[in-house]
């Protein structure tokens, strides 16, 4: 059986013989999703691959939804594939393997040092140099918001201030050649900044 045609993947909504794929495998079920699905015009699709019910969210197991999809789908060379997963809960040897596999690939990679709250605090604040874990992050979220669900997110209070995340985000690590930050941070700015630009 043959591949299906990127085109499937499209709706009304879109230029279908022009628009561009992201596909984005995520660590995460709710969050990440939600994030990413506020980014939709007629020149891009995003098409969110998260984490299911079985809660394999092991770098591993993202990877082999990015690798399932692409062998699944006939896309385009213009078609952008990214894999977001966090380092906090991960061994770096085992996260370094994926990150490898998936460069070999030409999969771009939005990794978060912790978790990918940093990127959310990053459109709000400068980031406390207290927090260094992910319950640090998700308290600091709603401190600033007053609450924070990490499945129901509220994205008014982000979506107008991505540029000033990418700044932050940017500004705190110089070496975006690294899979991922090794202090504190996110390259979660690389994938974003790739979406406007095709906005």
């Amino acid at each position: 059986m043959g591949r299906i045609n990127r085109t499937k993947l499209l709706d009304r909504q879109h230029d279908r013989r022009n628009a561009k794929l992201f596909i984005i495998a995520t660590e995460g079920r709710h969050t990440e999703s939600q994030y990413f699905h506020t980014f939709h015009s007629t020149k891009i699709k995003v098409e969110v691959l998260s984490t299911g019910e079985d809660c394999r969210s092991a770098p591993q197991y993202v990877l082999d939804r990015l690798n399932e999809f692409k062998e699944r789908y006939d896309l385009g060379a213009e078609d952008e594939l990214w894999l977001v997963t966090d380092v906090d809960r991960w061994g770096r040897d085992n996260l370094s393997s994926v990150c490898r596999e998936a460069k070999q690939k030409d999969y771009g990679l939005a990794i978060s040092n912790p978790c990918f709250e940093v990127w959310l605090c990053l459109h709000l604040q400068d980031l406390d140099p207290n927090d260094k874990t992910s319950q640090q992050f998700k308290s600091r979220l709603r401190e600033i918001l007053g609450s924070y669900n990490a499945s129901n997110l509220d994205l008014e209070k982000f979506k107008h201030k991505i540029n000033e995340a990418m700044a932050r985000s940017k500004s705190l690590h110089q070496e975006s050649q690294q899979h991922w930050p090794n202090q504190i941070g996110t390259h979660v700015h690389q994938l974003v900044e790739s979406i406007l630009n095709n906005l």
